[in-house]
Order: C-alpha cells, then sequence, then structure tokens
C-alpha cells in the first residue's frame, strides 16, 4: 500500500552496496588482522628491574622499554581498523534507517 491508500504493483529493487563501502571494509578487517598479529607476535617486554635505591657507583638507569615498536605499530593497526570499522558499521545502519538507496 502506498501513501494515497492504492496497491503498489511494483518490486523494489534491492539496494547496491557502493564498491568503496566493500573496499574500505576489507582493508579495515586486513589491518585489524595485521595488528592484532603485530601485537601476539611481539609480545610484552620488560627491560628493568627492581631497585629500592640509586647505585653508588657513577652508573645511570637504563630506560625502560615496556613496549617494542613493533607491538605499538601493531596497537595502532588495531585502533585504525576498529574505528574504519565501527564507520562502515555506523554507514550501513545510518543507510538503512533512513531509506536512502
Amino acid at each position: 500500500m502506498n501513501v494515497t491508500g492504492a496497491n503498489s504493483s511494483e518490486a523494489v529493487p534491492p539496494r547496491k552496496t557502493p564498491r568503496w563501502v566493500l573496499v574500505l571494509v576489507a582493508l579495515s578487517v586486513l589491518t585489524l588482522l595485521g595488528g592484532a598479529l603485530a601485537v601476539l607476535l611481539n609480545p610484552f617486554e620488560a627491560t628493568f628491574g627492581w631497585f629500592a635505591y640509586a647505585p653508588i657507583s657513577s652508573e645511570t638507569f637504563p630506560g625502560m622499554t615496556v613496549l617494542s615498536p613493533q607491538a605499538v605499530t601493531g596497537w595502532v593497526g588495531v585502533g585504525v581498523g576498529a574505528i574504519l570499522l565501527a564507520f562502515c558499521a555506523g554507514w550501513f545502519v545510518g543507510r538503512r534507517s533512513t531509506g536512502h538507496r
């Protein structure tokens, strides 16, 4: 039934998803999985030890490294992939609710 009350015999064609959205979804999934793989393959590294006082000699404390640069890159990849997937999900939901073709 349409606005005037008459039945419509025309079938509504299914909406086509734009190619750029499919490419964006694929890239975001690859970025997310690549980042997760980089995080899993580069575990946390703690190169510092326990100390209660400064050494008596003129030595300095070594720098603390908790994450390797590869693990940081992996976490950034996970974040970027998650943000892109959230954008695509919001685009799909917004497109469905407004009825745009």
